[in-house]
């Protein structure tokens, strides 16, 4: 089976999309010669990461504008390759497409919070998705949340859909060396994420204020890369209340985060919206707990393992922060069960799931199997 993957994701600062891209061409390309004949790798220039040796970066067609390259010369680059089956690990694909395709929805935010999204986002992509979806072979999410609302929000059968867990990356497990940041030398709480509207962090902002009135000797921590429409949020930071308090680190490379997890008191993630939410699974991994959402796919990732509050209620957030910050027991519980939780994903099962998705779709149409989780296919 000869596989090629959409690794556009892996240019510049890589986001949770670019996480998933590069996890799953490393843990796939150690199945090559095995369920893979061939890795092919598609981009639409150079690529900032170092790639397996298993696999090959096809050149050629290459366009610096990726929504060109990937309507108008992809398809000339796929006619001469001629992959058995394509992976467009980002929602989107050729409109006009020969051969066989899946591809990742990562979540519903498009139709689910369109205003999320920058009017550009919503003009170009929004269009497109519900197109490339029922095109596809098989639709992949990273969580049951996802699953439904794919279903639900596209119109596609639900045999077409699987929920493919994503996991943590190997590096994060918990570490002794402190974070080298300047205004770490307190106990804080940990954001990470890009400052977006999305992530909630206006109401994260009122809701450590809230707390910081009582409680002295805490800092907040946000880490994470400039969004769209984050004015707000950084004049919401530098406000008397909380400015001396809060600790602004921007965009942090991933070998740097398992320290910075590893000391947090606990890693806080109220976003409004998440397909899978890689903070979470990443922050349990480290033995660090977690507070986040009781919504979406975060209800379903943290459930059991994390302290869930409602992210629109500013005074919920706030006594979570309380509840932390100030029993040793609640934290050690969540620690621990943060650990066993975490212990359920990996990329390795990732990556076998997603190659007997790649022969599930390569059946013919009426054989396709329906089942409601790619974790039952054990094929």
């Amino acid at each position: 089976m000869i596989v090629a993957i959409d690794v556009t994701t892996l240019r510049g600062r890589i986001s949770g999309v670019g996480h998933y891209t590069a996890e799953i061409v490393e843990h796939m390309a150690r199945s090559v010669g095995r369920d893979v004949s061939e890795l092919l790798l598609l981009s639409n220039g150079p690529v900032d990461y170092v790639l397996p040796s298993s696999a090959r970066l096809v050149h050629g067609f290459q366009f610096p504008i990726r929504s060109i390259w990937m309507q108008f010369l992809l398809p000339l680059l796929l006619k001469k390759i001629r992959p058995d089956i394509v992976h467009y690990t980002n929602y989107l694909a050729p409109a006009v497409l020969a051969g066989d395709y899946v591809v990742s929805v990562h979540d519903m935010s498009l139709t689910r919070t369109p205003a999320h999204h920058t009017l550009k986002k919503r003009l170009l992509t929004a269009s497109l998705v519900p197109r490339v979806a029922r095109k596809a072979r098989l639709v992949l999410t990273p969580s049951q949340a996802t699953r439904a609302d794919v279903v639900s929000d596209l119109g596609i059968s639900a045999d077409r859909v699987l929920s493919i867990p994503y996991a943590a990356a190997e590096r994060f497990t918990r570490v002794a060396e402190r974070p080298t940041y300047p205004g770490l030398d307190h106990p804080y709480f940990l954001f990470v994420g890009t400052i977006e509207p999305r992530k909630n962090l206006v109401r994260l902002i009122d809701a450590f204020a809230a707390f910081a009135r009582d409680v002295l000797d805490v800092r907040l921590v946000l880490a994470g890369q400039r969004g769209w429409k984050c004015d707000e949020i950084y004049a919401r930071a530098r406000r008397p209340d909380v400015a001396a308090r809060t600790v602004i680190l921007d965009y942090v490379e991933e070998s740097s985060l398992p320290s910075l997890y590893s000391h947090a008191l606990a890693c806080v993630y109220p976003s409004l919206f998440e397909g899978f939410g890689f903070p979470v699974v990443e922050a349990m991994a480290c033995g660090t707990p977690v507070l986040t959402s009781n919504t979406t796919s975060l209800a379903e990732i943290g459930e059991g393992a994390a302290l869930l509050v409602d992210p629109t209620d500013v005074g919920a957030i706030s006594n979570g922060l309380r509840h932390l910050a100030g029993s040793r027991s609640l934290r050690e519980e969540l620690r621990l069960k943060g650990l066993e939780r975490v212990a359920a994903f990996s990329w390795e099962e990732t990556a076998r799931l997603t190659v007997a998705a790649y022969r599930q779709a390569l059946r013919p149409q009426r054989l396709l199997d329906s089942p409601r989780d790619a974790r039952s296919d054990r094929g």
